[in-house]
């Protein structure tokens, strides 16, 4: 086992769930799905939000049901469910490509699969993508699109997921061809349909027992041995604590309470503050912990996790480097952390699955090294972003030499540990493309911009060291660093998305967002220099004061 592997074990020992609801047996059934063994709970998660579509602060029930009795409740009444308008759409370009009714972004199974122009879109999304063409957003859309109503046809005929053993060692096999199994899969399959009966009659409330008996009726189809059912209560735990979630919710909490001592000082409020930070940062460590052993893997794989990681980075940084006038330093860390998991959780774009590694990235050493050092000098980085805007509003408002001079300690301290991080995970990552790919540095897309940020951020510290720029300097490149950081997380896989860094690839998907953003901060910018510089600007002499 891996060395990251090893200290997230060290520092946790989860015990397995208590039954608390009807289909407490259901959700820990072990089901072969996306390249590994999975628990029932996380394959129906996972199917309610594709097919639903993301939900604000990532809730995945559908229609007010825990998204495992939604999967009894679509197979115990298909017809029905075929009927129900549940699968959002919420992409006006991709609806005027399909096809679809403009008024409204959600649309029942019936209507999507009977839509003539949307299948035929469909067809031909996919023949552009065997012939290796270049996809447009909308193609790419509707290729998903398609990928969920299959997803949800398969549910509702029972062929998904593969539940049970059959057919030789490791084959598994789904509800629908229990029956072709051996006798003791005839009476799985009997079961089964005993518990859609069950739910017929009396729904949740009447299924308990039906839904153990099915449970009992596939163990000895599946050769799962004890560690790997932990593991599945574990996972199953992670599901339902959502240890995320209740992170950002604790951060917030702290975030109030150090922006309203920043106003009103109240050694009680930061105190408290303070305890709600590390109480959200233990939480999100402890998550961190569960997802490490759940995907035997350090948690940066894809754009979700390196996003969550990214906000655990930020609150580090606040609690290992802020000192004096460290309530500022916090409430920017713990406002950034609310801001990145609420992204994480509710931009469809992040697909929060834990998916089995690419090939290129299979070496738990270089994921654990690379991708962790590079993605905590992003979370640095991004942090003096934040101190950045603090500046600037007060440089803007004039408000006080010894506070700017604070501030801007912060951000160039905080810049110099983020540039140092950053050069070590470019250093690596050349490593690693040496070891996987057999050249050190390629000029690769994600290379290049790696590059490009550190130069940026390179040539700020000289300048600050040098005394070529002072605070408003400062603040300024803070922020135009940011954007470069912006431009090799986001930009170089969601909008360039060329390179041998496909794996992390993605749908251009909001990015008249992504630009709106870039365009105001640039705005921000140049009205604050403008007014800072101006001579009728009624600002004191402290604005220009070079930053210790």
């Amino acid at each position: 086992m891996k060395a990251w592997i090893i200290v997230a074990a060290a520092l946790s020992a989860v015990p397995a769930a208590s039954a608390q609801d009807a289909f407490d047996a259901l959700r820990r059934l072990p089901v072969q799905d996306g390249g590994r063994i999975k628990p029932l709970d996380t394959f129906a998660r996972e199917t309610a939000r594709r097919v639903t579509g993301a939900r604000a602060f990532g809730r995945d029930s559908v229609q007010g049901l825990d998204p495992v009795e939604w999967l009894v409740a679509i197979q115990a009444a298909p017809d029905a469910w075929r009927q129900e308008r549940i699968i959002r759409v919420s992409d006006a370009a991709l609806r005027a490509h399909a096809g679809l009714p403009a008024d409204r972004e959600r649309y029942s199974f019936e209507e999507l699969t009977g839509n003539a122009k949307l299948m035929a879109a469909a067809d031909e999304a996919r023949q552009r993508q065997d012939a290796g063409e270049t996809m447009t957003a909308p193609e790419d859309g509707t290729l998903r699109l398609y990928g969920n109503l299959a997803l949800m046809a398969a549910v509702i005929g029972g062929e998904a997921p593969s539940v049970a053993g059959g057919g030789g060692e490791g084959a598994w096999l789904p509800v629908a061809s229990l029956t072709a199994d051996v006798e003791r899969g005839k009476v799985a399959r009997a079961r089964y349909d005993g518990l859609l009966a069950a739910y017929r009659a009396g729904g949740a409330a009447d299924s308990s027992v039906a839904a153990l008996a099915f449970s009992d009726s596939l163990a000895p189809l599946q050769a799962v041995s004890d560690a790997q059912r932990r593991g599945l209560d574990r996972e199953v735990l992670y599901n339902r604590a959502k240890p995320f979630r209740l992170a950002w919710l604790l951060y917030l909490v702290a975030f109030l309470a150090f922006l309203t001592t920043l106003a009103l000082p109240s050694r009680a409020v930061s105190v408290a503050g303070v305890a709600f930070m590390t109480a959200g940062f233990a939480l999100q460590t402890w998550g961190f912990v569960l997802r490490t052993l759940i995907a035997e893997r350090a948690p940066v794989a894809n754009m979700y996790e390196s996003i969550v990681f990214a906000a655990w980075g930020a609150v580090l940084f606040a609690l290992v480097l802020g000192r004096h006038g460290a309530r500022v330093f916090a409430a920017c860390a713990t406002g950034l952390a609310v801001v990145f998991l609420l992204l994480a959780e509710s931009v469809p774009i992040f697909d929060a699955a834990i998916d089995p590694l690419a090939p290129v990235l299979r070496d738990n050493f270089w994921l654990s090294t690379h991708v962790l050092t590079i993605t905590l000098g992003y979370a640095a980085l991004l942090l003096t972003l934040a101190l950045g805007h603090v500046s600037l509003a007060l440089l803007f408002l004039g408000r006080g030499e010894a506070r700017i001079r604070t501030v801007s300690g912060f951000t160039y301290r905080t810049m110099q540990a983020g540039t140092l991080l950053l050069a070590a995970g470019t250093l690596l990552g050349g490593v690693w493309a040496s070891y996987s790919w057999g050249r050190f540095w390629g000029w690769d897309p994600k290379e290049t911009w790696a590059l490009i940020a550190l130069l940026v951020y390179l040539a700020i510290l000289h300048a600050r060291f040098a005394g070529w720029i002072r605070d408003l300097g400062l603040a300024v490149g803070s922020i135009v660093g940011g954007l470069s950081v912006l431009m090799a997380w986001y930009g170089v896989n969601y909008v360039l998305g060329t390179g041998l860094h496909s794996y992390g690839f993605g749908a251009a998907t909001g990015t008249g967002w992504v630009a709106a953003y870039v365009a105001i901060e640039l705005a921000l910018v140049a009205v604050v220099t403008w007014r800072v510089r101006t001579p009728r600007a009624a600002l004191p002499a402290a604005s220009l004061v070079h930053a210790s």
